[in-house]
């Protein structure tokens, strides 16, 4: 068996898996010799992300079942995705996210700001409350989150949105001593073209990603193929804790 083959065999739940960089993930790590297990929203967007996928890798061990994180019963939902995965999860890539809150401060409230955290501070939280619970303690198993250039990059317009970001830079780090020896990292993306664009008009989709384009060294806005290589490596590497990967198509830089 190859040293650097890691994931082969091992089994991988993608949460926010039907779209996206969680897709991407999925993939990735169906290439690399997984079992994958995906969890959206709905069983319908489960089982029509499960069908495409097998369209391009009809030999995958894939699944994929409904959670909606959105409900008072959240522990429970997740403990009932582990079992409908079937126990024997070796890791986790948390990616689910809604809709980006871009509100100028005089316009937020308590309960804008209760919204738009539940889902990246929240459900992460508990997520990881279960993980520590269901997955193997050994540092061949990992919890990866999701957070955003934004936690280094402040740009008017975007506290709520750098709040929650840098929230989860913090929480990965310390969950890397809660839960060790199960390894917690998290990727840190610029812009990808997602999904998470989808309510932008067309146009105004193409210029924003050209004028993403102009302005960072590598001349090219990032894309979920590439992006999918973070979650994969953290996964891989059994050295990785309490870290943040950041892949940004150097927007750091400019």
């Amino acid at each position: 068996m190859s040293k650097y083959n890691k994931l082969a065999g091992k089994h991988v739940l993608c949460i926010g898996g039907t779209k996206g960089l969680g897709r991407g993930t999925a993939e990735a790590s169906i290439e690399a010799g997984a079992r994958v297990t995906i969890a959206g929203s709905s069983q319908r967007s489960a089982d029509a992300a499960v069908a495409e996928i097998k369209t391009i890798y009809p030999s995958a061990a894939i699944a994929g079942f409904g959670c909606d994180l959105s409900q008072d019963s959240l522990e429970q939902d997740l403990e009932e995705l582990f079992n409908k995965a079937g126990g024997n999860v070796d890791h986790v890539v948390y990616t689910a996210a809604d809709g980006l809150t871009i509100r100028g401060l005089q316009d937020l409230t308590p309960d804008v700001i209760r919204r738009a955290s539940h889902m990246r501070q929240v459900v992460p939280m508990i997520v990881a409350k279960v993980a520590a619970r269901r997955l193997p303690q050994s540092p061949e198993s990992s919890l990866t989150l999701t957070t955003g250039g934004i936690a280094d990059h402040p740009r008017a317009g975007w506290s709520l949105m750098a709040y929650v970001a840098n929230g989860i830079v913090a929480l990965t780090r310390n969950l890397a001593l809660d839960l060790a020896p199960i390894r917690v990292n998290a990727v840190e993306p610029g812009f990808v073209d997602t999904e998470l664009w989808k309510d932008l008009a067309t146009q105004e989709k193409a210029d924003m990603m050209q004028a993403i384009a102009d302005k960072v060294p590598t001349g090219v806005a990032g894309k979920v193929e590439d992006v999918a290589e973070a979650y994969v490596y953290l996964m891989k590497d059994r050295n990785a804790t309490g870290e943040i990967v950041k892949t940004r198509s150097g927007g750091q830089l400019v």
